[in-house]
């Protein structure tokens, strides 16, 4: 009989069922990888292109061409292209990052005939107009300007350029006066460009009806629209040499710190102790900087650091808004953490209870048809094996030892090091 008075004993789970995708490929060459997982008659179609802000000739062109494509195609408009999906109760999402442009549709499997023939328009056949993007760009325009005046805001475009340097694809900052100099035939050219059979990857995960390739095959397995895309390699980053900068708000009630260095991506093999360290320095909520800046002092309501892995660099950035007349204790404090972090081991209880944090959030993070195939969409583009990657990961995290940890600190996040941006009001 069980003993409801004794809590059930605590396990380490050390491996995880990781599905493999059946991969196929359609009639014109396009990758296609599909998760047939869940019990749940819905489809989830991502379709991926080497389309992100570090390939665009001019700031703003990736990001509008991909929020362009539902505003007007050859054959609807964008009120029938809303009307259209939202008859089906289909789920459309957009999205741009450094590297790559996301398309997203999900729906129900008995609706994808009907919805496909839309995404199909949208993706391969947009109809950019200058009236249209005029619309965007100057209702865009004034949500940035009133951005500008928000030290968090500030804090994160400014440093990304301090990270990567002016000249750098990552690094580029936006101005006001972008907004206006945006034209249509600038995103025609890009979308041209960019997002063709080449350059594009399909991922599709749900409950799977038989005719789903034949059906994608169909719609998007006859273009052969686009010439291969060119594989830029992007240049080391050309940091300005500025190490600590400070953008003066004088009204500003609070400050915005942003702290942080160029550290090595998912590609690298010391990459997945740098994350397990990386959470016990600030990637959670029990962090050593939320206890000490949060708990402990009461300078802020959150701080975290993070690294930001992209293709072909990736970052480590402190983050947190602080009152701008603790924000000098708050900065003192981070490098206070920081050398306690690259001079002492972190203790056994410390690491223990990490370990079982990672190990659910990892074991979470493959719950479900939708989510394994965000986890395979994130290590994609970097042409690395999902599963082995995901497998190691979780061994990392239960075999990693505080000696490593402290040597891929000293290695990584020297506190002399670290660049330095304070967002606020200047304090005398």
């Amino acid at each position: 009989m069980t003993d409801r008075k004794q809590p059930p004993a605590l396990k380490i789970i050390d491996k995880i069922d990781i599905p493999e995708p059946e991969i196929a490929v359609l009639d014109n060459h396009i990758p296609v990888y599909l998760f047939n997982l869940g019990d749940i008659g819905i489809t989830r179609l991502d379709f991926i292109f080497g389309a992100g802000s570090c390939y665009q000739p001019h700031p703003l062109v990736a990001s509008y061409t991909n929020n362009m494509l539902t505003e007007g195609t050859l054959s609807y408009s964008s009120f029938e292209i809303a009307q259209k999906l939202d008859h089906y109760g289909a789920w459309l999402h957009k999205n741009v990052s450094k590297d790559s442009a996301l398309v997203s549709l999900s729906v129900l499997n008995k609706h994808l005939k009907y919805v496909l023939p839309v995404l199909n328009e949208i993706i391969n056949h947009p109809k950019f107009s200058d009236n249209e993007l005029k619309i965007h760009t100057q209702k865009d325009k004034q949500g940035f300007i009133d951005d500008c005046r928000k030290v968090n805001e500030l804090a994160r475009m400014n440093f990304n350029q301090q990270l990567f340097g002016s000249g750098h694809p990552y690094g580029t900052l936006i101005k006001a006066e972008d907004y206006d100099k945006l034209e249509a035939k600038q995103l025609s050219t890009f979308h041209s460009e960019r997002y063709t059979v080449d350059n594009c990857k399909i991922i599709v995960s749900g409950k799977l009806n038989k005719d789903i390739l034949s059906l994608l095959n169909y719609f998007f397995g006859y273009s052969k629209k686009g010439k291969p895309a060119k594989k830029t390699k992007i240049s080391s980053p050309a940091i300005s040499g500025e190490q600590k900068q400070f953008i003066e708000m004088p009204s500003s009630v609070q400050s915005a710190i942003r702290m942080g260095k160029i550290t090595v991506n998912k590609s690298h093999d010391d990459y997945k102790k740098l994350f397990v360290l990386n959470t016990v320095f600030g990637g959670y909520f029990g962090s050593r900087l939320m206890k000490n800046i949060r708990e402990d002092k009461g300078y802020t309501y959150g701080i975290y650091s993070t690294i930001l892995s992209f293709q072909q660099s990736a970052a480590f950035i402190i983050s947190s808004e602080v009152g701008a007349e603790v924000c000098s204790k708050a900065v003192d404090e981070i490098y206070k953490e920081l050398k306690i972090l690259n001079s002492e081991l972190i203790g056994t209880q410390e690491l223990e209870l990490l370990r079982k944090y990672l190990t659910g959030t990892v074991i979470r993070s493959f719950d479900g048809p939708f989510q394994i195939g965000e986890r395979f969409l994130s290590l994609l583009e970097y042409g690395m094996d999902y599963k082995k990657y995901y497998l190691e990961l979780l061994k990392t995290i239960n075999t990693v030892t505080t000696e490593e940890l402290l040597h891929i600190s000293k290695k990584y996040l020297g506190a002399e090091t670290m660049l330095e941006l304070i967002v606020g009001k200047a304090i005398s």
